[in-house]
């Protein structure tokens, strides 16, 4: 313990003496490490974190595979599942210890609330009675649900803890009061405890839970009833299902156990086409989010290399700085050596110093990445927690311990070869030492500038295609549009639906400001789709296919004027297309090419797959637009009058203003007030903004990787401009002597810039191998250009010529102004 902390003293002291260098170590490795921790801590909620329940690797979640083509879904991915699937599985307990199901009360999370005079929005979900019995989740405060209230269909909720502290202020007599969840009462009899936000793979922050209903008002994701229900529509996949597997069984084998039912459960309420290929479940363990594997589990791998690039880069900073520092320290350790001391004893000093440093730096790192961690949630738009738990916190010890390792391994071979005799020498033989390592320390920088050219080039890419995607021709205008969401309550059929999007569409009409305004069932740029198989003139367009795919939208009078789509044949919707007048539908211009090649489109007809006998006439012939995203590729597409479809009881407005179009969100709220208290403007946003969250994880990681390209070109810059000060100043006499023999000045100086140069070229010769291999591995996430773009490898390029030579600069001009006379009197 004494040699410790006579240890320790002693480091402080070293440390002391260069409180530039250190403070220097501190703040890169803070740096360093706080970018490593921070974009750990979104990959571990988004891909590696499991629930905060007993025994989560017991859960897993359900997908259909081959979804059969008699059955309808609700757009959410492969894991919905209808009804009659759920009772044939729940009580498969040789497999599971209990299987519970859930539904959001509204298809984009939010849900319409009102607590006291005011409608909210927030996230409502409906789930069985053993939901929280599955998990193993113990209330907070009063109770949760019985498979008795979910046969009741009670109205009863349990409120998650955020919410009820934010919203109730944690207040502790919430138990038996009432709120309003779209119209409907609901008494709360229960609180979940704190870190747990439900079991949603797509809103993994849920505010509240209700029992499983079976009202019109509260039908899954908010489908109107007329046009599938919970309990009355079998072949509707609407139910996420979760379990929770018996001790002692592999996800593998409760798959072969359950295929048998399951696919007889499907098949009962929704026959299988001999054509369809066999429909499958498949299980999944419950780690992370979801419905974002896909999206960002790809780009948060690539930010986890290019901040550990980052932090190699700054390592071998350090190293550098610490060698430089050390040289200084050569006759202490030589003299230490004599005396007595090991190799072991060395080390551990060195080691000491070295973690030290680290310790603190990875403290105050630790601190950065918390407020980090929090702006990447923000930016990114991630609504869950994103706070780092016990594996990001032994991600960082694990990252700081093998920094300080290579800190103090660094120097332990130059300083345990050192001479004996060098702590009785003068400083010329460090001066000796010190020229044999430059060549080390150029190939460290050249290693630098490699790895930079590959940041670099990458965030090169990754930022032009985010310019792509935002010059990109969406065939429509999304300046002057604003865009919410309008839930009737207590509307039942689509005739009353219709009466009050009428009615509402024409107030809205007349709000000043406003030049133009429609509805549609889905809006642009959320993400969303309608999809079906077409019929045209009775017949299918694709006779090799089951069926022809066509995206669809129900929309208003005005719609191509609204957002101005362009129009290439026919006309726009008109108020006149009601429900009583004949059928009529406009298609896109990629729809007219494949399914009605070589004609004239006009009045031919469309139809549903499922429903033939409608027929539709084709009126106009428009643009194609960028329906679900900015990436969107073409697709065949049909919209119809809102008037003649049915399942419109959700609409989306859109009203279109020569002014900012945020000013008309009061004007619009106070006239839904006063249509119905319990009505919410739901998700208001400008078009441009929708477009605009579309590339929120596109925007995210070009400005992420900007960042992180730019960090490394200035810890390149920091360590090329500290080798070649600390090489000038080892070859002052050489230099000297050059200049009493006659060399000019700006010949020093050229010697220096092209000595630094070669440099360069050697870690350009790496890098542009390793950055092409790299940016080939970033091709899916790329567009509009590819990945060996000349362009972004040329700027690439020019970027580190630009820096190696500013870098240069100063200490070849203080070179080449070294007074030859003074340069021979140094020893």
């Amino acid at each position: 313990m004494v040699n410790f902390t006579q240890g320790m003293r002693f480091t402080l002291r070293q440390l002391g003496r260069a409180p530039i260098l250190t403070g220097a170590a501190l703040l890169t490795i803070a740096l360093g490490i706080g970018a490593n921790t921070a974009i750990f801590s979104v990959m571990n909620a988004v891909l590696l974190r499991t629930l905060p329940v007993p025994h989560p690797d017991q859960l897993v979640y359900f997908h259909l595979v081959n979804q059969p083509l008699s059955t309808s879904q609700t757009g959410y991915s492969d894991m919905s599942m209808s009804m009659p699937v759920y009772e044939a599985l729940r009580n498969r307990h040789d497999v599971f210890q209990a299987v519970a199901g859930f539904a959001p009360l509204a298809f984009e999370g939010k849900v319409a609330v009102r607590i006291g005079s005011e409608p909210e929005e927030i996230k409502g979900e409906e789930v069985s009675g053993d939901f929280f019995s599955v998990l193993e989740v113990q209330p907070f405060m009063g109770r949760t649900f019985t498979p008795e209230d979910e046969s009741a269909h009670a109205p009863i909720a349990v409120l998650n803890y955020v919410w009820w502290n934010a919203r109730f202020a944690g207040d502790k007599d919430i138990l038996g009061k009432v709120f309003y969840v779209k119209g409907q009462p609901f008494t709360i009899v229960g609180v979940a405890p704190p870190g747990f936000n439900g079991a949603d793979p797509q809103y993994p922050l849920m505010d509240f839970w209700v029992p499983l209903q079976n009202r019109p008002e509260l039908n899954a994701w908010g489908t109107p009833p007329t046009d599938h229900t919970l309990y009355g529509s079998a072949n509707w996949l609407a139910l996420d299902m979760f379990g929770r597997l018996q001790p002692g069984i592999s996800i593998q084998q409760a798959q072969a156990q359950l295929e048998p039912a399951f696919v007889s459960a499907l098949a009962a309420a929704s026959p299988v086409d001999r054509r369809d290929r066999k429909p499958q479940l498949v299980l999944s363990s419950i780690r992370g989010v979801e419905s974002l594997h896909d999206d960002y589990d790809k780009p948060l791998r690539f930010l986890m290399l290019m901040v550990g690039l980052v932090l190699l880069i700054a390592c071998a900073n350090i190293v550098m700085l610490l060698l430089a520092r050390n040289s200084n320290r050569l006759p202490e350790f030589s003299l230490r050596r004599a005396l007595g001391a090991n190799r072991g004893a060395l080390f551990a000093q060195l080691l000491q110093e070295s973690a030290v440093v680290v310790a603190v730096g990875a403290a105050l790192g630790w601190l950065f990445s918390g407020v980090a961690t929090q702006a990447l949630t923000n930016w990114s738009g991630l609504e869950f927690s994103t706070t780092p738990d016990r594996r990001v916190l032994l991600f960082t010890v694990g990252v700081s311990a093998l920094v300080a390792i290579v800190f103090g391994l660094a120097p332990l071979s130059v300083i345990t070869k050192l001479p004996l005799n060098l702590a009785v020498r003068s400083t010329g033989g460090t001066t000796a030492v010190g020229r044999n390592r430059l060549r080390g320390r150029k190939l460290v920088v050249a290693l630098q500038i490699s790895l930079c050219v590959v940041l670099l080039t990458g965030s090169g890419l990754l930022y032009r295609t985010l310019r792509n995607l935002r010059s990109s021709d969406l065939g429509m205008r999304t300046s002057g549009i604003l865009l919410f969401g309008v839930t009737p309550q207590s509307i039942h059929t689509d005739e009353e639906s219709l009466r009050f999007h009428n009615a509402l569409l024409a107030q809205l009409r007349a709000l000043p400001g406003v030049d133009s305004a429609t509805v549609l069932l889905t809006r642009f740029g959320s993400g969303s789709s309608n999809n079906d198989g077409a019929l045209v003139d009775g017949r299918n367009p694709l006779p090799p296919q089951p069926f022809a795919p066509m995206r669809v939208d129900a929309v208003g009078p005005n719609f191509l004027r609204t957002f101005g789509i362009s129009l290439r044949l026919g006309r726009d919707f008109e108020q006149s297309d009601s429900a009583t007048s004949p059928k009529v539908a406009i298609i896109n211009q990629t729809f007219a090419e494949q399914y009605l090649p070589g004609t004239d489109p006009l009045g031919h007809h469309v139809a549903f797959f499922d429903d033939p006998k409608t027929q539709y006439t084709i009126i106009g012939v428009c643009g194609n637009i960028r329906y679900t995203e900015v990436r969107e590729q073409p697709r065949p597409m049909a919209f119809f009058p809102f008037t003649q479809t049915i399942g419109v009881l959700q609409m989306d407005y859109a009203l279109h203003t020569a002014h900012d179009p945020k000013l008309l969100i009061p004007e619009a709220a106070a006239i839904l007030r006063d249509v119905d208290p319990n009505l919410p403007m739901e998700k208001p946003i400008s078009q441009h903004d929708q477009f605009d969250q579309s590339i929120s994880q596109e925007r995210l990681v070009a400005h992420l990787a900007l960042f992180f390209g730019g960090l490394a070109v200035f810890l390149v810059v920091i360590g090329l401009y500290g080798t070649i000060s600390y090489a000038v100043s080892r070859r002052t006499m050489e230099i000297g002597v050059r200049m009493a023999l006659g060399a000019q000045r700006k010949e020093v100086l050229r010697m220096i810039l092209v000595e630094s140069l070669s440099v360069a070229a050697i870690g350009l010769a790496i890098g542009i191998p390793a950055a092409l291999c790299v940016a080939w591995t970033l091709r899916s996430m790329l567009f509009g250009l590819s990945a060996a773009d000349p362009l972004t490898l040329v700027l690439a390029l020019l970027v580190i010529a630009l820096v190696t030579l500013a870098a240069a600069f100063v200490p070849a001009r203080r070179a080449a102004s070294i007074d030859p006379m003074l340069a021979l009197r140094m020893e």
